[in-house]
């Protein structure tokens, strides 16, 4: 698969990504993706997407606090 940021080869992975679906953030671990090595972009199956959003749907996940480093871009 070529990647459709960049259009360099997309090879096969396993980890984690974050998605952004109506306005919320989900942190999804130990997903199979498809990731492009030059850019980063990261890239779901249609059924994995799917099986992704039925979860969310009905509510199948754990709400979990995480410490994320921020940064403020007013002064850059």
């Amino acid at each position: 698969m070529k990647c459709a940021a960049c259009n360099n080869k997309m090879t096969g992975k396993k980890g984690s990504i974050d998605l952004r679906i109506g306005g919320k953030l989900y942190f999804v671990k130990n997903v199979t993706h498809e990731e492009c090595a030059v850019c980063g972009e990261k890239v779901l199956s249609p059924e994995i997407s799917q099986k992704l959003f039925e979860k969310i749907r009905s509510k199948q996940f754990v709400e979990e606090t995480f410490k994320l480093p921020v940064l403020d871009c007013a002064y850059a």
